[in-house]
């Protein structure tokens, strides 16, 4: 059931209607075995006067005559099925108003429903109280649902689950967030991230504000709060210095003061939050009690955590594979073990009676990155992704990386040559660790992450299975088993040198297939093709010389056109220098990088 309030003119048009002898809120449910949707008037209604109103979308809606709905000539109502057309919400009520041609001499009692008669005064102020109290309803009944209800009601609903708002006596403060060298570019630190401090018992600290470490800066601060009350949140300065999920180029995060009791009260969507979080983990014996429980570990996130039943084949089992959080350098002895041991505890606490949990928490872990493979380039095959194996007895997919950045200026220090490869690395690692258990990799969302790096031009990158390097390399990765983790192996970014710009003219003669096309559709179809040919080619094979006769040889032979001419000009994209002589011979440097920006072609 679904309740909307309905507005002050609905009332006063239902009112009106009944006290002027009309038919009101005949009633029908929006259910396909409820058609035809016969009107049940008295007498023969009046098609002008039919109005329809109802739910659609969760909301009060009029349905217009024409657009939404037709009456028949039998007085049926049909719903039209057009692309504008708007229909009631499956299920709910639709009311139809109208008026009707009674028996003749028959007149009802009141007549005048012009603006100041009695007759509509009396309804316009029934109608506002109406009104008011159908408003009222709606809040009550928005009050009942945790994703509606605010303020009081939320922490109502809240307490329901064991879930009370936090208040001034979980203790706040402030962090710094840190990088060694200045920021390439703006670093968004999110509201919500977790940090804590670096010696157990671990304090653990949410903040509150979103913020940015500008381009240029060191540091940015954010206000945090304990997601313990009491004396636990209170910390001394200095003691916060871990990230629970790391962020792409901070180094780090410390507080310069100690925590203290001075915060407001939680909000409405941090508290609405926690409630889902709590009803998943209130009934116990379910897969979302276990996902409850197991993020309640700083680090693990809800992508960490797998969950696999099968009950036909294997009842009463259920395979749980979690990927624990990783540990800054110099605490992984410390802690590893403590984690799986809260991890163990928390499942056990969590698990139906009766139902055994198979989990890989003892599973190895990777060690550091692993050795490429043979550096052939393999046929990149007709499949849409590439599938991976792990190492023998290890449950992670290393993935080997290596990208070609193309700079957006050539004038760059060997320091900044340095930061810019560092910033591909620390991008391409963090792509790779944002990945859970079975997600695959989609080679196209981190050529858009390169791609959007500050000072980066052009990108180029093959990425696949270290174990099977003969994998395709250019598109995406999907572990073959669904409990594999991927992770980080080597990666190798490189910078290429000056972009040797190429526009390139065509002069060809159709044959074959080609003599049937269109001319004007036949040259955009080879423009675009030589195009991309070539700057593939560019970017998989090294061009010793720049000629015709070269270019030539990249492009092959085609069957639908025969190339008579080709001509090319050259500019020096990042020195701004185009090359006025025609079609010249062009001996690049190791890391210069060509490409082709425009071809055009005359079809004879």
């Amino acid at each position: 059931m679904s309740y909307a309030s309905e507005p002050y003119v609905q009332f006063v048009d239902d009112l009106l209607t009944a006290l002027t002898g009309g038919v009101i809120r005949d009633e029908f449910r929006f259910l396909p075995e409820n058609e035809p949707y016969l009107l049940h008037a008295p007498g023969p209604p009046v098609p002008s006067t039919v109005r329809i109103s109802g739910q659609a979308a969760g909301a009060y809606r009029r349905f217009q005559s024409g657009k939404d709905y037709k009456l028949e000539p039998d007085f049926t109502i049909t719903w039209l099925d057009t692309a504008d057309a708007v229909l009631p919400d499956p299920g709910t009520v639709f009311f139809a108003n109208y008026e009707y041609n009674g028996p003749a001499g028959v007149n009802p009692p009141l007549t005048d429903r012009n603006p100041g008669s009695v007759t509509r005064l009396l309804a316009e102020s029934f109608a506002r109280e109406y009104a008011v109290l159908s408003r009222q309803l709606e809040g009550i009944y928005n009050a009942s649902f945790v994703e509606t209800a605010t303020g009081r009601d939320l922490d109502q609903i809240g307490l329901l689950v064991g879930v009370e708002r936090r208040t001034a006596t979980f203790a706040i403060g402030s962090v710094v967030f840190f990088r060694s060298t200045p920021s390439p570019a703006d670093i968004f630190i999110p509201a919500g991230t977790r940090v804590s401090t670096s010696k157990p018992p671990a304090a653990q600290f949410e903040t509150q504000i979103e913020t940015t470490l500008r381009r240029g800066s060191l540091s940015a601060e954010a206000l945090i709060q304990a997601l313990a009350s009491g004396a636990a949140g209170v910390v001394a300065a200095q003691a916060i210095a871990v990230i629970n999920s790391p962020i792409l180029g901070i180094d780090g995060v410390s507080n310069a003061q100690a925590t203290g009791f001075q915060s407001s009260s939680e909000t409405d969507d941090q508290l609405r939050h926690r409630i889902e979080r709590g009803l998943e983990g209130a009934g116990q014996a379910t897969p979302g009690a276990l996902l409850a429980a197991l993020t309640t570990i700083p680090g693990l996130r809800e992508k960490d955590v797998q969950i696999l039943e099968d009950p036909i084949s294997r009842p009463g089992v259920i395979q749980l594979n979690v990927a624990l959080p990783q540990l800054p350098p110099g605490q992984e002895a410390d802690m590893l073990t403590l984690l799986a041991d809260q991890a163990v505890g928390l499942i056990e606490e969590a698990r139906p009676v009766g139902v055994r949990i198979v989990h890989n928490i003892d599973a190895p872990r990777p060690t550091g990155p692993g050795e490429a493979g043979p550096g052939v380039q393999p046929d990149e095959g007709g499949d849409p992704a590439a599938t991976g194996a792990p190492p023998t007895g290890s449950l992670s997919l290393p993935i080997d990386v290596n990208a070609w950045l193309t700079p957006a200026t050539r004038s760059l220090t060997e320091t900044e040559r340095t930061e810019l490869i560092r910033t591909g690395e620390n991008a391409i690692r963090a792509f790779i660790a944002d990945a859970g258990i079975g997600e695959t990799l989609v080679y196209n969302r981190l050529v858009a992450q390169l791609m959007a790096l500050d000072g980066v031009l052009d990108t180029a990158l093959e990425m696949f299975p270290q174990t099977d390097p003969s994998q395709p390399k250019r598109k995406n990765i999907l572990p073959i088993d669904p409990a594999l983790r991927p992770v980080a192996g080597k990666i190798d970014v490189q910078l290429l040198g000056s972009l040797i710009v190429l526009d390139v003219a065509l002069g060809v003669t159709r044959k074959g297939a080609g003599l049937l096309t269109d001319p004007v559709q036949i040259s955009s179809t080879i423009g675009t093709d030589v195009t991309a040919t070539l700057n593939l080619r560019f970017r998989t094979g090294a061009l010793a010389q720049l000629t015709v006769d070269a270019l030539k040889g990249l492009l092959g032979t085609a069957d639908t056109y025969t190339i008579n001419s080709l001509d090319y000009s050259v500019e020096y994209q990042d020195a701004g220098v185009r090359i006025h002589k025609k079609n010249p011979d062009i001996t690049p440097a190791q890391s210069d990088q060509f490409w082709v920006r425009r071809v055009t072609v005359e079809v004879h």
